[in-house]
C-alpha cells in the first residue's frame, strides 16, 4: 500500500553520505554538519544508510512500517521538489531532498568546481498520490536532453555566424 495525500509530496531529508561512526548521528544536526558553509542545503532529519549506499527512496515510500511523513514535505504552491547532490571523483558525497522555491520547474543542472566537486540540482513537480518525483538518479535523461538542446542551439548559432560571414 502506498501513502496517499491530497497534496503532492516531496522527499525531505539529508543523506549524509559515507559515515563511519553512525552512533554519533543522533547528536548531529544541520548546523553541525554544514557549519559556516551556509550555501550548502541541509534538511532534517539526517540519514545514514547501511554500507553507506545511496538511500532507496522508492523502498522508503513503499514501506508501511516506517513513519514516512517524517521524510516528506508538502509541495506548497510555488514550490518544487529538489534533489541536491554533491559528487566527487564519481562518488556521491551527500544528497539533500527538499521542497524549495526555484527558478526552474523541471530538469537537472550540474556545476563543476575547480576542486573537482560537482554539484547537481534536480528539480521536479510531484503529482498528488504518487511517489515524490525527487527520486531520480544523478544522471538523467533530462540532463542529457538539456545538454543536447544546448549543443544544438550553439551549433545553429555557429552555422548562422559562418553563413553571415
Amino acid at each position: 500500500m502506498y501513502f496517499l495525500s491530497v497534496v503532492p509530496q516531496c522527499f525531505h531529508f539529508t543523506w549524509i553520505g559515507p559515515y563511519e561512526n553512525k552512533s554519533n548521528l543522533p547528536k548531529e544536526n544541520c548546523d553541525s554538519r554544514v557549519g559556516d558553509f551556509n550555501g550548502i542545503p541541509c534538511e532534517m532529519p539526517l540519514v545514514a544508510t547501511t554500507n553507506d549506499t545511496v538511500p532507496d527512496v522508492k523502498a522508503l515510500w513503499q514501506n508501511n512500517t516506517l513513519n514516512r511523513e517524517h521524510y516528506l514535505c508538502q509541495m506548497s504552491p510555488g514550490y518544487s521538489c529538489v534533489k541536491y547532490s554533491y559528487i566527487f571523483k564519481g562518488g556521491i558525497q551527500n544528497i539533500t531532498y527538499m521542497c524549495a522555491k526555484v527558478n526552474s520547474s523541471n530538469g537537472c543542472f550540474r556545476q563543476r568546481h575547480s576542486t573537482g566537486m560537482q554539484v547537481e540540482a534536480c528539480v521536479c513537480t510531484s503529482k498528488v498520490g504518487l511517489i515524490p518525483c525527487n527520486v531520480g538518479s544523478t544522471t538523467t535523461t533530462t540532463t542529457r536532453n538539456h545538454i543536447l538542446g544546448l549543443a544544438l542551439a550553439f551549433y545553429g548559432v555557429f552555422n548562422m555566424f559562418i553563413i553571415v560571414k
